[in-house]
C-alpha cells in the first residue's frame, strides 16, 4: 500500500536532485548497490504526488507558487481593467490547455499552451516589440509564460494578473461555446 508521506519543499528538491543524479550519474552503480532507480522522470512525475503530500496541498504546487512569485518580481502585470481600457488592444495569449480555453476565454485571445509557447510563439509574435498579454486561470501560469517571454526577447509583455478569475471578477466578459453558437447560426 503507498502511503503520503509528509516532506518540505527542500526535502522534495533534494529527492528530485539526487534522482536526477541517479538517471543522469552511473546507473549500474546504483542497481549493484541495491538502489531503486526510477527509469523516467515521467513515471517520477506520476509518483511524486502519492509521496510528497500534505495536508492536501502537494509541496509540487507549492514550489510552483514560490515560482511564479519569483517570475513576477522580473515582469509586468497588467490590472484587467487597465486591459479592458485600451484603446489598441496588444495580442491576448491564452496559456491554459486547450479545454480549460474552449470552455471559455477573453475575447479575441489566442491559444497556445504554456507548454508549447517557447516553440510557437515566433509563429504568433514575429515582432519582439509588439505588445502581449499572457493569461491563464488564477495568474501563476501567466507569469511564468511571461517570464519566458521576456527571456527570449519579447520587450513588451504583460502578464493579467488574478487571470481569467481576476479578469470576471472586475466585470470583463469572456466568449464561450454558446456565445459563438448564438452568431454563427
Amino acid at each position: 500500500m503507498i502511503t503520503k508521506r509528509q516532506t518540505s519543499a527542500i526535502e522534495f528538491y533534494e529527492a528530485v536532485q539526487r534522482l536526477s543524479e541517479r538517471l543522469l550519474g552511473n546507473r549500474e552503480a546504483d542497481l549493484n548497490a541495491g538502489i531503486a532507480v526510477v527509469p523516467s522522470l515521467k513515471q517520477f512525475c506520476e509518483l511524486a504526488p502519492l509521496l510528497f503530500w500534505r495536508n492536501g496541498i502537494t509541496e509540487m504546487s507549492i514550489y510552483r507558487d514560490r515560482l511564479a512569485d519569483e517570475a513576477r518580481s522580473h515582469i509586468r502585470e497588467i490590472k484587467p481593467g487597465e486591459l479592458a481600457k485600451c484603446r489598441a488592444l496588444p495580442l491576448i495569449l491564452d496559456v491554459r490547455e486547450k479545454d480549460e480555453f474552449v470552455r471559455g476565454h477573453i475575447a479575441g485571445a489566442k491559444h497556445v499552451s504554456r507548454g508549447v509557447l517557447d516553440q510557437k510563439i515566433c509563429e504568433i509574435a514575429p515582432d519582439y516589440s509588439s505588445p502581449i498579454v499572457v493569461y491563464c486561470a488564477g495568474g501563476n501560469r501567466g507569469a511564468l509564460a511571461a517570464d519566458n517571454l521576456q527571456k527570449l526577447g519579447y520587450q513588451n509583455v504583460f502578464s493579467l494578473k488574478g487571470g481569467l478569475s481576476g479578469w470576471l471578477e472586475a466585470g470583463g466578459l469572456v466568449e464561450t461555446p454558446e456565445y459563438r453558437e448564438c452568431f454563427q447560426g
